[in-house]
């Protein structure tokens, strides 16, 4: 897993966002009272997302990928 950047949440809470190199697969992790917090605004700042975000974009991109398959 490795971070690839950021968000706030409405609510004010800054999550770090980390995206496993194998598969892709993203966790979400609230930051912490003791992260570098200047560390983490290096990173690049992403839209608010959930979840449900990613496994609908995933979804979204692997109905692509068989629509092009069938194309071909």
């Amino acid at each position: 897993m490795a971070p690839i950047g950021y968000f706030q949440r409405p609510n004010g809470e800054y999550v770090l966002v980390h995206r496993c190199l194998g598969c892709d697969f993203e966790r979400f992790n609230r930051i912490a009272g003791d992260d570098n917090f200047d560390l983490v605004l290096t990173l690049p700042e992403l839209p608010p997302r959930t979840g449900r975000d990613v496994k609908l974009q995933r979804m979204l991109q692997q109905l692509e990928v068989s629509d092009l398959a069938e194309t071909e």
